[in-house]
């Protein structure tokens, strides 16, 4: 920084301030629009002009412009009253002055004309002129334009709380049944859990890869991916939804009250499957923050999470199902390999099946042979009946009867000889 003789900021320095301090593009959240007073520090230097020392006080839209206000916090109306932050260190007082001009139907309108406009405009991208002066009988000197930058104001625009009721009750499920898998694959740090039992911005409730974006009713005709490495499109629970106006959280009951990240992903594995009574809670804001005390909107759903068991037990019981039982009709559907559907339909009865394997052991078996033609057939094989043996003693009896015919004529010729 150049500093001459009277201790004064050199005009380089300022300019350097300008292009090197102030950012480019700000967002601005909903909540500091809708707390925001005339008289207050919000507007302050917006489409009029102040001292350039006090850029950056705390609650003002200026302050935002700064790139050290990255990390430094804020106060709705600057009511903590945190430090100021300067545009330029060793600033000397009264001796430049700016204004943030902002464009379209604002222009030349300031205090609550401007405020009010600004909320009639709902979310807009303002294309703002920051402009520094030089200063003449301690006074702003319009003619001496030191630097300038354009910069995007993007100010979210207000949503009712009437209308964040109504999200609640006509765009969030009773209900969801989540899959096994996509609590199997599910990461931390990821956003599979994201707003479960902890704060988060109302807006992000549909992000991709989220629990909570399930509980949107329009998530059905919407793409999945798990930890949202496809960055499938956010869905909003409100259309219109500004940034940072509402927060939320959905509570899970049971043994995970009060758990998040990875105590949370491990509770709910280890749990298996379970029904989750479940309560979405949205909140309004104050400094940019969730304001806790500020409850709008409630709901109770049901989250039906499956554990990773599930995927097993088909196969199981399956194993279960193939050891062989005594009676012709039990071999035949013992030997017959179940499909998917017959294991899940004998669940129940898994245990009558291992009383009955016991039972049983020692006795004689069907053979393989047998089993492989009852399995060809899909029938018992039927029994040997004997009608065989009946059809030769029959012929037997025949031959005897002849030969006992032809013996007697036979005896007969030799009387009459």
């Amino acid at each position: 920084m150049t500093v001459d003789l009277n201790g004064l900021v050199s005009k380089e320095a300022v300019k350097d301030s300008v292009t090197k301090n102030i950012k480019d593009h700000i967002d601005v959240p909903a909540s500091y629009l809708e707390k925001a007073n005339v008289p207050g520090p919000f507007l302050a230097g917006v489409n009029q002009v102040i001292p350039y020392e006090a850029f950056g006080g705390d609650g003002m839209l200026t302050r935002l412009l700064l790139k050290s206000s990255d990390k430094a916090p804020w106060s709705d109306n600057g009511t903590a009253n945190n430090p100021a932050l300067l545009p330029l260190e060793g600033l000397a007082k009264g001796q430049y002055f700016y204004e943030v001009d902002l464009n379209g139907n604002t222009t030349g309108k300031d205090g609550q004309a401007l405020l009010d406009q600004l909320r009639a405009n709902g979310t807009y991208a303002y294309q703002a002129t920051v402009k520094v002066y030089g200063a003449k009988d301690g006074k702003a000197d319009l003619t001496n334009l030191v630097a300038t930058k354009n910069v995007t104001v993007n100010l979210n625009g207000l949503v009712s709380k009437e209308a964040v009721k109504d999200s609640v009750t006509k765009n969030i499920k009773d209900h969801i049944d989540v899959p096994a898998s996509y609590l199997e694959k599910a990461n931390v740090p990821g956003p599979f859990l994201a707003g479960v039992n902890q704060v988060i911005p109302y807006e992000a409730f549909g992000g991709d890869g989220m629990l909570t974006r399930l509980l949107l009713k329009s998530s059905d005709k919407a793409p999945w991916s798990d930890n949202g490495t496809a960055k499938n499109p956010a869905l909003l629970p409100l259309e219109g939804l500004a940034k940072g106006q509402y927060f939320y959280e959905v509570d899970l009951n049971g043994n995970t009250t009060g758990k998040d990240g990875q105590d949370l992903l491990d509770q709910l594995r280890a749990n298996g499957t379970y029904a989750y009574q479940a309560t979405v809670k949205v909140y309004g804001a104050k400094d940019g923050k969730p304001d806790l005390t500020n409850l709008i909107a409630t709901r109770q759903v049901t989250i039906q999470l499956r554990g990773k068991e599930m995927a097993t037990i088909p196969s199981q019981e399956g194993q279960m199902n193939m050891k062989p039982s005594t009676t012709p009709s039990q071999e035949g559907q013992m030997n017959k390999k179940p499909s998917a559907t017959d294991s899940m339909s004998t669940a129940e009865g898994t245990k009558e099946v291992d009383h009955r394997m016991t039972d049983v052991k020692g006795e004689h078996l069907t053979s393989k042979p047998m089993a492989d033609t009852m399995k060809k057939n899909d029938k018992p094989t039927l029994p040997t009946t004997g009608e065989a043996q009946t059809a030769t003693a029959t012929i037997g009896f025949l031959g005897l009867a002849l030969a006992g015919i032809l013996s007697l004529l036979g005896l007969k010729e030799k009387q009459k000889d």
